[in-house]
């Protein structure tokens, strides 16, 4: 089962804010659609969504379709994933300040 992760840590793991225009989306929900990711490889990023507070990974193919998607079932989870693929003394992550 998937946990909510909250927004404060994604934001100290690294997310990134994108805003993204969509008048269907602000139609429906009265605010403007942000995509929450951190990207680690040109083709595998983190996805979290803000309405749900779940988090996946995703991965492209080369034309930049999404191929699959796995759902990340905790903050724990999210953060061996990051450590996969970061090496520490590269790594954005302030651990210290991730709960």
């Amino acid at each position: 089962m998937q946990h909510k992760i909250k927004y404060s840590d994604i934001i100290a793991l690294g997310f990134m804010l994108q805003p993204i225009t969509d008048e269907v989306y602000f139609n429906e929900y009265g605010y403007e659609y942000v995509f929450v990711h951190k990207d680690l490889t040109k083709r595998i990023y983190l996805d979290w969504g803000k309405e749900t507070q779940l988090c996946e990974i995703v991965r492209m193919n080369k034309k930049g379709n999404i191929k699959k998607r796995k759902p990340i079932q905790s903050l724990a989870q999210l953060k061996e994933i990051i450590d996969f693929f970061y090496d520490e003394k590269d790594s954005t992550v302030g651990w210290e300040n991730a709960c």
